[in-house]
């Protein structure tokens, strides 16, 4: 894997290098433009001349390259990963579906007490979420007076 990684870095590293070489040389708009630019503000000019030969220095080049093929292989992984999620959402409803088809064969008085087990739970859960969200604002209340008293509590021994 790594002998993989480091022949794409060279390779983008020497792709990388031509393209430079070529921008090297500056058209003379630019260079119009550069004039007319320096007359208004020196000190950006000097900063924009100090960032071009930064960016020519080999080091950062193949930081720059190397920070591109990371990036490449982040956004390869991210797009396997939701692949992946989506398949496994699909095989597990497939599951299911297969699972709930065959027990309403086998036996439907357990497949109509699986259905009110299910519905139970829904109707707790959505409670749960409903009294989390009312309480929360209340806990950050009662945290914050209980944490005024420890304070005071410490300083006072």
């Amino acid at each position: 894997m790594n002998k993989i990684i480091t022949l794409i870095a060279a390779a983008l590293l020497v792709a990388g290098i031509s393209p430079l070489v070529v921008n090297a040389a500056k058209s003379p708009e630019v260079t119009t433009s550069e004039t007319s630019a320096a007359n208004r503000d020196p000190a950006h000019i000097n900063l924009v001349e100090a960032r071009r030969k930064v960016n020519e220095l080999p080091e950062v080049v193949s930081a720059q390259q190397q920070s591109k093929v990371d990036r490449s292989l982040a956004t390869k992984a991210a797009a396997d990963y939701k692949q992946a999620r989506t398949r496994a959402t699909a095989s597990e409803s497939a599951y299911r579906k297969l699972f709930d088809e065959n027990l309403q064969k086998l036996d439907p008085e357990a497949a109509a007490t699986q259905l009110k087990e299910r519905q139970a739970f829904r109707e707790r859960m959505e409670k749960a979420r409903a009294s989390k969200q009312s309480k929360s604002n209340k806990k950050v209340a009662v945290l914050d007076e209980e944490d005024d008293e420890d304070e005071s509590d410490s300083s006072q021994g």
